[in-house]
């Protein structure tokens, strides 16, 4: 690998995404050589690669040469988001240009910051590719899955080591020190990313993009405190302030408690992004009106309730009532436990406004545990943890669900096992499907591809594991319980 040859190839690479000029070739040039310890440079005439394939020879040559210590995937991607700094404009030349754009058009803006965190290798628009996704009819509509391949895989050695690591800054991932912080053993840079200065609901709050996107232009929206995860009545202030500076996104909230809650608690932050979610076409069933938002029940295997309104100050004191109401709630013929003393009751909130109405679908949460369930009584069941065993969060209630990196070669596996070409399972990381098997083993239909039938079958799964997670069934009873609740908070 010649580094004069990688070094050309990138800033033309950066000239063609207009991330530097022409003038600034020979000033990024010497940038460059600087971090290799070189004393010179020529200047090339190349055509360059696509830049996943740039940027992983110059890291190889880093390590080859001694600039960096390891070759484990997150010392070599912090060292590619360091390369990748030295042709971005500072953060506050692209707030500048982003605010600049948003004076044209909010997706103007949004579409700027998307393509520079795409052209700046934030977005890891290569691996994101390497996901696989599929989608099935249902009763409830149509679900959706993904197995997500496009954050890699860290070594155990490696997961030991960063646990060991306590540095205490930036205090979470989440925090606004991360921009531009280079990352270390224990931590993943954040030198190549940019994000912008929003306010809601009068606190001082960042938007950015998701490295990992799971849909279109994830992206993330966070507090620039570093408080807990919280919902009440200023949560829906603030989804409906974001709806009001980007009303082509929809945003939404994991839950603050535990079990029903994200993977960081730590640290207030939404989901959001331009993407068109299956909750969306959900079937409606109206019950009834709070002055003057539309209330509904949706055909949904979580407890969803869907509230409609032009009026964002009466639809975010409706959706104050159902929170208190639930916080308030208890039903032990349900298992739906909760007192003051220790709230189980939580919801997770999902905004969006098509035109001059705003719409929250408010889906309903409980985390109690109890001696049957030790994980949640409102969790996914043990019999389908072969295919997730991790929380049903914002976006698997919106009906996308995100599956492990292991189940790519698992599912391979079964596919060979359907077809015959595999009659005893010797992997012991396969024993966790054995149940499974039998069951598709059982029902295969042969006049369907072993794949296709597999995760027409994994969908049929997920959404089993999204209605373990609806404090209200589908049985009569359940559906009685949660439309009388409904009609009480309308009256």
């Amino acid at each position: 690998m010649n580094l004069d040859i990688l070094i050309n190839e990138l800033i033309i690479y950066g000239i063609n995404k207009q991330l530097i000029k022409d003038t600034d070739y020979n000033y990024v040039a010497n940038r460059l050589i600087a971090l290799y310890n070189e004393k010179s440079f020529i200047k090339l005439n190349v055509i360059p690669r696509q830049l996943h394939l740039i940027l992983t020879d110059l890291a190889n040559l880093a390590f080859e040469k001694k600039i960096i210590q390891s070759a484990d995937v997150v010392t070599l991607d912090n060292f590619k988001a360091k390369i990748m700094d030295e042709l971005l404009p500072k953060p506050s030349e692209v707030i500048a240009k982003f605010w600049s754009n948003y004076q044209i058009s909010p997706k103007m803006a949004t579409d700027y910051l998307y393509k520079l965190s795409i052209d700046a290798n934030y977005v890891q628009a290569y691996r994101n590719l390497q996901n696989e996704s599929w989608e099935y009819q249902t009763k409830y509509g149509v679900l959706q899955l993904t197995i997500n391949l496009a954050k890699p895989e860290k070594d155990p050695k490696l997961i030991a080591l960063q646990k060991s690591i306590n540095f205490g800054y930036p205090k979470c991932q989440l925090c606004i020190e991360n921009e531009g912080y280079q990352g270390h053993i224990g931590y993943d840079s954040k030198a190549n990313m940019r994000i912008i200065p929003i306010v809601l609901n009068g606190e001082k709050w960042r938007f950015q993009y998701s490295p990992y996107s799971y849909y279109n232009e994830h992206s993330i929206v966070l507090n620039e405190e570093h408080v807990p995860m919280v919902i009440n009545e200023a949560t829906f202030k603030k989804l409906i302030a974001f709806l009001d500076l980007f009303p082509h996104y929809f945003i939404g909230s994991n839950a603050g408690l535990p079990i029903v809650g994200g993977s960081i608690l730590s640290h207030e932050h939404y989901q959001a992004g331009y993407y068109h979610f299956p909750i969306e076409d959900a079937k409606e069933i109206f019950l009834g009106k709070y002055k003057s938002v539309d209330v509904y029940r949706l055909i949904w295997p979580m407890s969803t309730i869907r509230i409609k309104a032009k009026d964002k100050n009466e639809l975010i004191e409706y959706a104050s009532k159902i929170l208190n109401s639930w916080q308030n709630y208890q039903n032990e013929k349900l298992s739906i436990i909760n007192s003051k003393e220790e709230l189980h009751n939580t919801i997770t909130p999902i905004a969006r406004k098509y035109n001059d109405m705003y719409v929250f679908d408010l889906v309903l949460r409980n985390n109690y545990t109890n001696a049957q369930y030790p994980d949640g009584v409102f969790h996914i069941h043990p019999e389908y943890y072969n295919i997730k065993k991790e929380n049903i969060g914002l976006i698997e209630a919106m009906g996308l669900g995100i599956l492990p990196p292991r189940l790519k070669k698992e599912l391979l596996v079964i596919e060979e096992i359907l077809k015959g070409k595999i009659t005893k399972i010797d992997d012991s990381s396969m024993l966790l499907h054995k149940e499974w098997i039998s069951e598709l083993l059982e029902n295969y239909d042969r006049n369907i591809e072993p794949a296709k039938y597999i995760r027409i079958e994994a969908v049929k799964r997920f959404q089993k594991m999204l209605e373990c997670a609806a404090p209200f069934k589908q049985d009569d009873y359940s559906i009685e319980c949660f439309n009388e609740f409904i009609k009480n908070v309308i009256n």
